[in-house]
């Protein structure tokens, strides 16, 4: 198990300054991937998008098999990641693409800020206005406003350029998602420090 311990940036909310700790394990599996090369990719992101966020897992395929037979359905057997909400945690599992890998990750991060960290009114703007007035991104973002926001918000960090295409949804993510503003946060994160 290892430690991440990351500085907050100029972004971050300023009742939030301090130290983020989140715990990552299971990445020495990784074969295509160091850990250096994980936590660069966490570190590009604002803190307060990770925090409350309790651990990042690599799991191998049956590591995931017995780890996420808690969840219902098992819905999650055809998929390569989980963000389990209830335990704040995220759950990246059994493949081998660095460039997936990388996409999943934000992709599982997106959903912990759209749940988690964003308020409720910058939520339903989403749902009501941006979702369904814009292209989604990707297929799978076409699935539901949650997965959009997933995949949106993945692509906003990996290729900004490429979003920049959808004018909408790239200024929400710009000046709303990342902007740190005390105003787009729930307000227990601002209350918290």
């Amino acid at each position: 198990m290892d430690i991440f311990n990351k500085t907050r940036t100029a972004v971050d909310p300023i009742s939030a300054r301090g130290q983020l700790r989140l715990r990552l394990t299971g990445f020495s599996q990784l074969v295509h991937l160091s850990l250096a090369e994980v936590l660069q990719a966490i570190d590009v992101l604002p803190s307060f998008h990770l925090e409350g966020l309790s651990e990042i897992s690599y799991l191998t395929d049956e590591e995931a098999d017995a780890d996420l037979l808690h969840l219902p359905a098992r819905e999650f057997s055809r998929r390569k990641a989980a963000f389990i909400q209830s335990e704040r945690r995220i759950v990246i599992y059994g493949f081998e693409g660095r460039e997936l890998f990388y996409q999943v990750l934000y992709h599982e991060i997106g959903h912990f800020v759209y749940f988690l960290i964003i308020n409720s009114q910058l939520k339903m703007q989403w749902v009501t206005h941006t979702y369904p007035s814009s292209i989604c991104v990707t297929a799978y973002g076409a699935s539901s406003a949650s997965e959009d926001f997933a995949e949106t918000y993945a692509c906003y960090i990996r290729d900004p350029e490429r979003l920049k295409a959808i004018p909408e949804k790239y200024s929400f993510m710009h000046h709303l998602v990342f902007s740190g503003a005390p105003i787009t946060l729930k307000e227990k994160i601002n209350r918290k420090f």
